[in-house]
């Protein structure tokens, strides 16, 4: 998945910096992958052990040097970059640019636990692609959790009532596979996202998604 991923965004982007955070052993056959990467261009940083979606965004975006980070999960597949059109909704208090998705409070897809019906919503960035301004990131929570890793950050912006104004939906992003309580997934002209591929690979193969300790910063109070 990470060479696809990797390979197609590389295809519009030959130039662009890129950090890959590596959460394989350095027994895996990725890790091998990944490290042939490394280039000027291309920033390997490894830790022989999974340490989680939300921990591994946050590490990289702390080595950004840039204005801008556009975040990919590695089961993405670019078809046709979104990127330049991203940039151009970009203003100087806007947080991200991607897709958004209706959100309970706890993390989970709205409407998908029973206490929901009783609950108000949030819309957050999800985390499979998405464009960040890196000066307004560190104003809020960051990405942590790692079933919805931008879910704490979203609940945060959410209680400041500030969804509305500095987080852009982008036109044509979404799943492209699946079905969840708000979405439908079909085919996409920009970004191919096929829901949950890395932990489904990972529970097809008996191994555990991420370590469950290491999640321990509560939300703080607004």
């Amino acid at each position: 998945m990470i060479a696809a991923a990797y390979e197609s965004v590389r295809k519009f982007h030959p130039d662009m910096k890129i950090i890959i955070i590596d959460g394989s052993r350095y027994t895996d056959p990725c890790y091998k992958y990944v490290k042939s990467l490394q280039s000027p261009i291309t920033q390997v940083e490894c830790y022989n052990k999974n340490i989680g979606h939300g921990r591994g965004m946050d590490a990289g975006i702390r080595m950004i040097k840039t204005r801008f980070a556009l975040i990919f999960d590695s089961d993405i597949v670019m078809l046709k970059s979104p990127v330049e059109q991203m940039l151009t909704m970009m203003e100087d208090d806007t947080y991200g640019v991607g897709y958004l998705e209706k959100t309970g409070f706890d993390g989970f897809e709205y409407g998908s636990k029973p206490h929901h019906a009783n609950q108000g919503y949030m819309m957050m960035l999800h985390p499979y692609f998405h464009l960040l301004q890196v000066k307004e990131y560190y104003k809020f929570f960051p990405y942590t959790q790692h079933g919805a890793p931008c879910y704490k950050a979203a609940l945060d912006i959410h209680r400041r009532g500030l969804t509305s104004k500095i987080i852009k939906e982008f036109p044509g992003l979404g799943h492209s596979s699946g079905k969840g309580w708000n979405w439908v997934g079909e085919p996409r002209e920009f970004i191919q996202h096929d829901t949950a591929g890395t932990r489904m690979i990972r529970r097809r193969k008996g191994l555990p998604e991420i370590d469950p300790n290491w999640d321990r910063k509560p939300l703080p109070k607004i």
